[in-house]
């Protein structure tokens, strides 16, 4: 067992309370939960700083100073920088260096193996808050991997946005020598919504853990988008299938709605948009990305963007249901074209004219 960590009371505990509750200060707010902590439940400092995140260090520094000295032991300014670190941050460095290739992998990296590794080179215990306070001195951070498809060429997908500008080029070539409306590049694709929901992470009150239904109803209907990602505009329809008819309409739509326009049109390699039934207009032109490549399209982003801001936890009863909250969200990003532009003006689409 070991040795009891107890507080001289200097002040009573409602008073300990207030000034932990209320002090203007951070620092002297966390030294007084410090203090209350151990007054109000008396146990080996491990525990205490085990309990509220803290280092062992901080509550064996700073109990027996209270303890002697009262208030002016917690409300004194700190000196600030790392006077007791364990590692210099070049050899921190070197110890998340041996992280990165899984970091960039996507490879659940725990902070758990990460002390593991740091209590090997210090030779000694530490606290779980030395790896947070390290992570976030590196800037290191939390993020959600993008996905690729393994089978995709990288190559064959840095050629073609190095070669976009010589694609518009050679698509302009085909029209009309009469026709002297000026080029638009648009991006184009269909995205699939339904009654399979998905859990996200939610903001929440201390000890509330939210809950919310989960179903699995296979019910879809689809959106076909085009986007002008220098101007962020957008156009869509909400349409029942994904085929060649479908895409017909859709072209239609965009050919008219843009009548003013010569569009050069990026498209994926879906069935519907090589049909030989399929009727493209005289003012478009399509260009298909390479296979198993969604992350080359912009219009990617309005689906993750719909399905996090207004499907994620979220419960519809029909498929009405959804269309209906699919005609609000598009309807509020096509309000937003600043926000539209900063989701979708690839690199590759940055074409001066």
């Amino acid at each position: 067992m070991g040795r009891i960590t107890r507080v001289t009371p200097h002040l009573t505990e409602e008073e300990v309370k207030e000034r932990m509750r209320n002090d203007p200060n951070p620092l002297y707010r966390e030294r007084w939960s410090i203090i209350y902590t151990a007054q109000v439940h008396p146990r080996e400092a491990k525990d205490i700083a085990k309990d509220m995140g803290l280092s062992v260090s901080k509550v064996h520094t700073l109990i027996p100073r209270y303890n002697k000295m009262g208030v002016v032991a917690v409300e004194t300014p700190g000196k600030g920088g790392r006077h007791h670190e364990c590692m210099t941050v070049e050899e921190e460095k070197q110890l998340l260096e041996a992280f990165l290739e899984r970091a960039k992998k996507g490879e659940l990296v725990t902070i758990k193996q990460m002390k593991q590794a740091y209590e090997q080179k210090v030779r000694h215990k530490i606290n779980e808050v030395t790896i947070y306070r390290l992570l976030k001195r590196h800037r290191w951070r939390k993020v959600m991997p993008r996905p690729y498809n393994p089978q995709a060429s990288k190559q064959e997908q840095e050629d073609f946005k190095n070669d976009f500008p010589n694609k518009v080029k050679e698509a302009e070539k085909t029209k009309d020598p009469e026709d002297r409306r000026p080029t638009l590049i648009m991006a184009q694709d269909e995205g699939c919504f339904g009654r399979i929901n998905s859990l996200r992470r939610a903001w929440a009150p201390e000890h509330v853990r939210p809950q919310v239904p989960r179903q699995i109803v296979r019910e879809y209907t689809y959106v076909y988008a085009a986007v002008d990602p220098k101007d962020g505009r957008i156009t869509f329809l909400i349409l029942p299938y994904t085929n060649t008819d479908m895409m017909n309409i859709f072209l239609k739509q965009v050919s008219e709605e843009f009548s003013s326009y010569f569009i050069v049109m990026q498209v994926d390699q879906a069935g519907w948009h090589g049909s030989k039934d399929l009727v493209i207009p005289k003012n478009i032109r399509l260009i298909p990305q390479p296979s198993g490549s969604p992350e080359l399209n912009p219009v990617e982003h309005l689906w993750d963007e719909l399905r996090e801001k207004y499907f994620a936890n979220g419960y519809s009863e029909s498929l009405d249901e959804v269309i209906q909250i699919l005609c609000d969200g598009l309807m509020q990003l096509e309000s937003d074209p600043k926000h539209i532009r900063s989701m979708t003006y690839f690199p590759h689409l940055r074409i001066v004219a």
